[in-house]
């Protein structure tokens, strides 16, 4: 039975869980109507260059998503040390912003990489500037900021990685705590 889809973003959920459950070269058109109950003629009618137009779709969804998200950390709301840390718990607390990690990673880890190289390097500066911006309230140099919150970015990803490859669900929060526990013993405070 058909589901009706009346706008093209209600897609998002299900692509992401396709896109991260199977990978980006893993997904096929078929999947996608059987995951979202669209015939064909619909999927290209939302989509017309298929999997590609999806996945520019849910890139720019990601975007946004960022971009509101983490608008707090650089709207001064959220100072310093508290401002990190908050950063590191929308890591635990938020399944959607994870789901975007993932689906970029999964993206990185795609046949179509190549295409979307330049986006992908974006994301990944753009969520490292607003952490470093954060950090340099702690009274750090930018480009020590900048180093600091570039580890952290590398240590998010790579736990998370780590942590669906091990199949643990526990894994990554666990590093998240830890990673936030050694931030607050090690930045300095202003």
């Amino acid at each position: 039975m058909t589901r009706t889809v009346t706008e093209k973003i209600d897609l998002v959920p299900k692509l992401l869980e396709l896109f991260c459950m199977y990978g980006i070269d893993g997904v096929s058109i078929r999947m996608v109507g059987e995951n979202t109950g669209l015939g064909k003629g619909s999927i290209y009618y939302f989509f017309p260059s298929g999997k590609s137009d999806m996945v520019d779709f849910v890139i720019l969804n990601a975007e946004r998503f960022l971009n509101d998200k983490l608008l707090l950390l650089t709207e001064n709301r959220i100072k310093g040390k508290k401002g990190i840390e908050e950063f590191l718990n929308t890591f635990l607390s938020d399944k959607d912003f994870l789901l975007y990690i993932h689906f970029m990673s999964c993206l990185a880890l795609s046949h179509l990489r190549v295409l979307y190289m330049e986006k992908l390097n974006l994301f990944y500066k753009d969520l490292t500037m607003k952490l470093a911006k954060v950090i340099t309230k702690e009274g750090y140099s930018n480009s020590k900021a900048w180093n600091i919150a570039e580890n952290v970015i590398v240590s998010i990803y790579g736990s998370y990685l780590f942590s669906c490859s091990l199949e643990d669900k526990i894994y990554f929060p666990n590093r998240i705590k830890k990673l936030n526990k050694i931030l607050m013993e090690n930045l300095k405070s202003t």
